[in-house]
C-alpha cells in the first residue's frame, strides 16, 4: 500500500472511533454519576446501619469526591483498621496469664483467624482494583467467614472481642453493599 492508501486508511480508522466516543458521550448526557456526600447518601440509603454506613464512608478526607468503587475501598479499609484492633486485643488476651488455658487457646485460633480476614480484605481490594467485583464479593464473604470462625473458637458472646467482631461484620456488610452497587457485580 502506498502512502496516500495508508493514510485514508488511518484517517477512516480515526473518524470511525471518534463516531462512536461522540455516541457514547450522547448516551450518557443526562447520567450524570453523583460523587461524594451525594453518592453516600444514596449508597448508605438502604442500609440497616445508615448512620455508620454515612460515618464510615465520611471518614476519608478523600471521599468528598469518590467514585462508587473508592467508596468501596474507603469502606474496606474501615473494616482492616477494625480488624487490626481486634487483633491487638487478642494479642494483649492471649499473654494474660489468669485466662483458663483453653480460652487462651481459642485466642491463639483467632488471632491466626483475625490474620486471614486481614488480608482477605486485602484481597478484595486488590480484586476491585482490577475491577473484579465478583472476586472482591468472594473475599469478602471469605474475611466474615474467618471473623465468625474467631467468634466460635472463644466460649461467651459479651467479651470485649465478640463486640468488636459485631462491629466488624457491620463493616464488612457497608462494604458488600458499596460493592453490590458496582455496575460489574454480582448481586447475590
Amino acid at each position: 500500500m502506498d502512502h496516500f492508501t495508508k493514510s485514508l486508511w488511518v484517517l477512516a480508522l480515526c473518524v470511525a472511533v471518534m463516531a462512536q466516543q461522540a455516541a457514547a458521550v450522547d448516551q450518557s448526557k443526562g447520567k450524570e454519576t453523583p460523587k461524594g456526600k451525594t453518592l453516600i447518601n444514596k449508597v448508605c440509603s438502604a442500609s440497616p446501619t445508615k448512620d455508620l454506613c454515612v460515618q464510615v464512608l465520611s471518614s476519608d478526607a478523600l471521599s468528598t469526591t469518590a467514585s462508587l468503587k473508592e467508596l468501596a475501598i474507603i469502606s474496606l479499609r474501615v473494616a482492616a483498621r477494625n480488624a487490626s484492633g481486634i487483633l491487638a486485643d487478642t494479642k494483649v488476651l492471649i499473654d494474660d496469664d489468669e485466662l483458663d488455658p483453653d480460652i487462651q487457646q481459642g485466642l491463639a485460633d483467632c488471632k491466626e483467624n483475625i490474620l486471614d480476614a486481614e488480608s482477605q480484605l486485602e484481597d478484595t481490594i486488590a480484586a476491585l482494583m482490577v475491577n473484579s467485583e465478583g472476586d472482591a464479593q468472594l473475599w469478602l464473604k471469605a474475611a466474615l467467614a474467618a471473623i465468625d470462625t474467631c467468634d466460635a473458637s472463644i466460649p461467651g458472646d459479651d467479651d470485649i472481642l465478640s463486640v468488636e467482631s459485631a462491629v466488624f461484620r457491620k463493616l464488612c456488610n457497608i462494604a458488600n453493599s458499596v460493592i453490590k452497587q458496582l455496575p460489574n457485580s454480582t448481586k447475590s
